[in-house]
């Protein structure tokens, strides 16, 4: 039989019954001794001419407690097992060529492995997070097996991921499939190509190459002018000091005079030139900080929703903030220094060489070892960096989360915890930073001990020549040993640029990893332009589903006429947000089609759609401006009198005026020094001033009281005039008024007509009707 058990109980002592499998993964074992009922079992559920890929045990059941499961994989077929050879409920067993998808699904205590195919999905295998490194490349591998089995290209695109619109976090690295760091942010740090990284960050640096050239230029200028003071000392010891003290020759005070005047000449004009090139290449350097900081700005808000749900604020401020600045340090300052203590060594080395090749040599002996030691902590370092930055996007993560939730905080008087959450943080990056201090507070002293060791190599074998060789003479080693240390000093130089190399290089990566995102939702080649919608929405066949595996609308079917009011209601959860959100194409639809005038919404440049949409959300967002900037958000270059009007249409003029400044007055950071009811009213006003074809109102009144309630909702009536208007109401009774009420359930249209004919039918709404009734009574006793 072919079938391989590697380290099976029937194969101890007897290795030539069985031969050995290869193993799917250089350094990575993924078969474990199995028992010997699982192996019976298997024995039957399989060919004679497969061969065991995959053979691993978990710590839990697929129920969540505690036990041992099987997952096994052949080239042919994925199978999961219980040690009786029983599985969920009895057994799992699919070909590999009909699976779907297969991941990895990240829990807080544990993680399940999922499996789907074209007419189903189940959960095979659940394990604890301790076992992440061994099951997450194992799924990786039977990933890679999926791929293989299936009989064309095209298909396989399909293993990697849950269906087309998800993009969920990687777990792994899919080109070498090792298990990505907790640091890596989702880059593989073995797969980093920092010479192409490099060279993508520097096109940013070709709009400026003339300024950049100049300031090269002068830079060459500046190593020549250095090379002077050296061949003045050379002429000071063997022309005037030397021959002077031994009285070979009188004293020389008027070379004395020119050497030390050029000296001071040299030195300004060395300072000239320097100040001149830093602050050139420091200009190149702001200039290129802010056209990349333009760039991943307006590549952030080309992104999909999807995009910002996966990731924290913090992190995302972290990358346009503190990882655009790293660069800037680095093209600024640090390539400038590496290019100049490049051509430094080159000149100072071909001096030396020409001075003396025989001594020259000498002074190569440490450099092997210099090289070697700047990779070693250059990577050692570059891990440290990664760590470091994960733990100043966790801080900023923390910050961006408690400051604007201050009131939450102090209501529920988590102080004390949330000052304990920003400490523990706060000492994980200390304990980072102090790790990456160790690391150069060991790599520094070395490389300077090193090139000490050089130092006296060469006065001790120089003096040694100047005592035997008369035309070798003090001054020529003087010249010699300054050129060693303007040899060794850009070796050292360049060696601590290493820790700016190593901070550019992963501040580059996040930075590219943001542009090289690309948005799940964008206008198509052919996209067309409505710049007169009409309002007649249909939905055909539509299921959208956020993850990739529960569905968030499924099946969805209905019609909208231009001009009707469509209120949704439903449980909580039941899809109600979902579909507005599909309406705004946030999201694409996975199956079905979405038409707005008879157009599929995918068709339509987004631009075009979403500026004939207004939107008042339960908890309206203002910006930190003034009241009349915030109500022109949605209308540039509004009057002043159009703003007036759109505030007076809703019910807000009179407690604008009210305020000491009026238009004037400044809301505060997300509108925290107004009313949440002034805040809805101001966004009301915002839609009203938009104008816009289609109205989406997602609980505009749940959170005020009775009396703001009315007055927002006659501000509502005159919004809604001539609008094909959907609105989610957390009051039923606010909904009466539709022309039709669509009812979700589950993410399916359970009910739709008038609020009269869903009351007769007695279903979901009127129960919900009922419910809301009773808990009336409740409150009013």
């Amino acid at each position: 039989m072919h079938l391989l058990f590697s380290r099976n109980r029937n194969d101890k002592g007897n290795g030539d019954k069985s031969a050995k499998s290869s193993e799917p993964q250089k350094g990575v074992d993924f078969l474990e001794e199995i028992p010997e009922a699982l192996e019976m079992r298997l024995r039957q559920e399989i060919q004679l001419d497969e061969e065991l890929k995959i053979a691993l045990s978990t710590d839990m059941t697929i129920d969540g407690k505690y036990g041992k499961d099987w997952l096994l994989a052949t080239e042919k077929r994925l199978l999961a097992f219980n040690q009786n050879g029983k599985v969920e409920p009895d057994f799992f067993h699919v070909l590999l060529s009909e699976v779907d998808e297969l991941e990895v699904r990240k829990l807080f205590g544990n993680n399940i492995i999922k499996v789907r195919t074209k007419d189903k999905g189940a959960e095979i295998a659940r394990f604890s997070k301790s076992m992440a490194s061994k099951f997450d490349p194992a799924v990786s591998e039977i990933q890679t097996l999926i791929q293989k089995s299936k009989p064309d290209k095209g298909s396989q695109d399909k293993v990697t991921g849950p269906r087309e619109g998800f993009n969920k976090p990687k777990d792994f690295c899919s080109k070498c499939r090792r298990p990505l760091p907790e640091w890596s942010g989702g880059i593989c740090p073995h797969c980093v190509q920092k010479r192409k990284m490099f060279s993508r960050l520097f096109e940013y640096l070709l709009p400026y190459w003339h300024v950049a050239t100049i300031a090269m230029t002068i830079m060459f200028v500046l190593i020549g002018v250095r090379l002077v003071p050296m061949y003045l000392q050379k002429s000071l010891f063997d022309d005037v000091l030397i021959p002077g003290s031994t009285g070979k020759a009188p004293p020389n005070f008027k070379l004395l005079a020119y050497l030390a005047f050029g000296m001071i000449a040299v030195n300004i004009l060395s300072t000239v030139l320097g100040s001149s090139r830093e602050y050139m290449m420091a200009w190149v350097g702001h200039r290129i900080t802010l056209d990349l900081r333009h760039k991943v700005y307006s590549h952030l808000h080309m992104l999909s929703l999807s995009f910002f749900n996966q990731r924290e604020t913090g992190i995302i401020m972290t990358r346009v903030t503190r990882d655009v600045e790293r660069l800037q340090e680095f093209i600024a300052r640090g390539f400038p220094e590496m290019v100049t203590d490049t051509v430094m060594i080159m000149a100072m080395g071909g001096i030396m060489f020409r001075e003396n090749w025989w001594l020259a040599l000498f002074t190569l002996i440490p450099m092997p070892v210099l090289v070697i030691l700047t990779f070693y902590f250059g990577h050692k370092m570059h891990k440290a960096f990664h760590i470091i930055w994960k733990r100043w996007a966790e801080i900023s993560g923390i910050l961006a989360d408690t400051i604007p939730g201050v009131r939450v905080v102090k209501a529920f008087v988590r102080e004390k915890h949330e000052v304990n959450r920003f400490n523990n943080k706060a000492r994980e990056l200390f304990q980072g930073e102090m790790n990456s201090a160790k690391l150069y507070t060991v790599f520094r002293p070395l490389m300077g001990f090193i090139t000490f060791i050089g130092t006296i190599i060469i006065w001790f074998i120089g003096g040694g020549e100047v005592l035997r060789n008369p035309e070798f003479t003090i001054g020529a080693l003087t010249v010699f040993q300054s050129c060693m240390m303007q040899f060794y000093a850009p070796v050292q130089s360049l060696a601590q640029l290493n820790e700016r190399f190593q901070h550019a290089a992963t501040s580059a990566e996040r930075v590219f990893e943001i542009l090289d995102n690309k948005p799940e939702i964008a206008d198509k080649e052919n996209a067309i332009e409505l710049p007169d919608i009409k309002g007649h929405i249909q939905f055909k066949n539509v299921t959208f589903s956020y993850d990739g595996e529960q569905d968030a609308l499924d099946d969805v079917s209905f019609d909208v006429q231009p001009g009707e009011m469509i209120g949704l209601a439903g449980h909580t959860g039941a899809g109600k947000t979902t579909l507005i959100n599909l309406i705004c194409r946030f999201y694409d639809i996975n199956e079905g089609a979405i038409l707005v005038d008879g157009h599929d919404i995918r068709d339509i440049k987004i631009e075009s759609l979403r500026s004939q949409i207004g939107v008042v959300l339960q908890n309206p967002f203002l910006f930190n401006g003034t009241v009349a900037e915030n109500i022109a958000y949605g209308k540039p270059g509004a009057t002043m009198r159009e703003v007036i009007a759109a505030a007076k249409a809703a019910n807000a003029h009179e407690f604008i005026m009210n305020f000491p400044d009026g238009y004037d007055t400044v809301v505060g950071e997300r509108g925290e020094r107004v009313s949440g009811g002034e805040r809805q009213r101001i966004s009301i006003a915002r839609a009203i001033l938009k104008d816009p074809r289609i109205l989406i109102l997602d609980e505009a009144t749940s959170s005020v009281d009775t009396e703001t309630e009315s007055t927002i909702q006659e501000a509502l009536v005159r919004l809604i005039k001539g609008r094909t208007v959907f609105a989610i109401a957390h009051r039923l009774s606010t909904l009466k008024h539709s022309n039709r009420l669509l009812i979700l359930e589950k993410g399916k249209l359970a009910e739709i007509g008038t609020h009269n004919e869903l009351i007769e039918m007695d279903g979901i709404y009127a129960k919900l009707c009922k419910m809301q009734t009773e808990l009336s009574k409740i409150r009013a006793w």
